[in-house]
């Protein structure tokens, strides 16, 4: 009887400890499964022209820097290694407004002039949404889980230029051009956790996206529409994510 009476007590120790683990916050038992979340941030773009192979024109300015708001969907799943460590896949789609502005202007005629071969050209550069693959490798503290991550970036950016040709009349003659394409490039990153419960988790967290020097080819080598576009972006965001 005494036996017996000792193995339905720890029977039910174990049970009351795996119901414990079962409901406890991620971080303070169990960080591993799946997830999915939305997230809101601030995306700080900074962008850099060149005009590759044309000496006819010059860039009145070389850089441009934009803010713009972002907002998207995340999916991932973490495993948790040991009491502490963690690690994670995610993938991210964020869409953003950024919008880069340059002028560059013919040589030696200059800009905004109705003098015979003046060239004024208006460069844009608009960014669209962005995709990202990373991996995270995380250590689990109390209900916080602090994080580095890395991976892959995927973004849509579209090249529109207008270009104002003054042949000795007041009118100019208009050209446009525009150019979109999907820039790739790589992301780095960090941040902190923090469970609410067993399923809500929030996040604050730093992105780093840089996706080097892009070439938007024009009608041929050295021509008005040829650009070098070197692009990177500094994201700061929150997030709120659903663990399964």
């Amino acid at each position: 009887m005494r036996k017996t009476l000792i193995r339905a007590a720890a029977s039910c120790a174990l049970a009351l400890a795996g119901a414990g683990v079962a409901n406890a916050a991620p971080g303070q038992g169990d960080w591993t499964g799946p997830y999915v979340g939305g997230t809101v941030g601030v995306a700080f773009n900074q962008t850099h022209f060149q005009l590759p192979g044309d000496t006819s024109d010059r860039l009145l300015q070389t850089g441009s820097n934009d803010t713009a708001f972002s907002g998207g969907g995340l999916i991932g799943y973490n495993y948790q290694l040991s009491t502490n460590a963690v690690i994670g896949v995610e993938g991210d789609i964020t869409s953003g407004q950024s919008t880069a502005k340059v002028t560059d202007c013919a040589v030696p005629d200059g800009c905004f002039v109705d003098t015979h071969d003046s060239f004024t050209t208006y460069n844009r550069l608009k960014g669209g949404t962005t995709e990202r693959a990373r991996v995270r490798l995380g250590w689990a503290a109390g209900p916080n889980l602090f994080f580095v991550a890395a991976g892959y970036s995927a973004q849509q950016a579209k090249l529109d230029l207008i270009g104002d040709c003054f042949v000795g009349s007041a009118t100019p003659m208009v050209f446009t051009f525009s150019r979109g394409k999907t820039v790739s490039g790589f992301n780095v990153g960090g941040g902190v956790e923090r469970a609410i419960d067993r399923h809500w988790i929030a996040r604050a967290e730093y992105i780093y996206d840089d996706f080097g020097n892009q070439t938007y080819a024009g009608d041929a080598a050295g021509e008005w529409n040829n650009r070098r576009i070197s692009i990177s972006d500094n994201t700061v965001r929150a997030a709120l994510a659903y663990k399964f």
